[in-house]
């Protein structure tokens, strides 16, 4: 130790301390894991966020791709989806909604009627001569929309005017007056 006058107030200091014990009455609080454990975990929550991000990304892609469904009409029924309305009379389809054929010419108006996903929906669509494209009016209560439709392919490629798109397995000219992919 050192002897200078700065030695004394150190020894005071010092003189009525005393030891230090280390480790005296306290626990060690942190848990110690071995590495594997360490990896085994870290391997998990990344496998959980591609998992996560695979899943968002599907349900992304899958809100954007069209929607589709099947349209068929023969003399005696017209089907669309799992839905079945059989002739009653020339022009007139009934059974899960209604529909209602007109000719005027080469042109052709359908009117059409249903309940879907728990709403009444009244629509008419006009196909133009050719069979080749349809415009549609839809209304169910106060909401309206319209639709353009544009045969290729054997396919209605159906745009609403908010955007929406359903693509519907068709033969050229079957009138599809119903909210297909809404």
């Amino acid at each position: 130790m050192s002897t200078g006058p700065h030695a004394r107030w150190f020894r005071a200091r010092l003189a009525g301390a005393g030891t230090i014990d280390i480790g005296a009455g306290e626990r060690a609080s942190r848990v110690w894991r071995s590495r594997r454990m360490h990896r085994a975990r870290s391997t998990a929550l990344g496998a959980g966020a591609v998992l996560a991000l695979g899943c968002a990304t599907a349900g992304v892609v899958l809100s954007i791709l069209p929607t589709g469904v099947t349209v068929a009409m023969t003399a005696t029924t017209y089907r669309i989806g799992d839905a079945t309305l059989h002739a009653v009379a020339p022009g007139v389809y009934s059974g899960s909604g209604t529909l209602v054929l007109s000719h005027n010419g080469p042109d052709l108006t359908a009117g059409g009627s249903a309940i879907v996903d728990g709403a009444r929906w009244v629509a008419l669509c006009e196909v133009a001569a050719g069979g080749a494209a349809e415009t549609c009016r839809l209304t169910s209560g106060t909401r309206t929309l319209s639709a353009h439709d544009v045969w290729s392919e054997a396919i209605w490629h159906r745009t609403y005017s908010v955007g929406l798109r359903a693509d519907i397995a068709s033969a050229r000219g079957v009138p599809v007056p119903f909210p297909v992919g809404r």
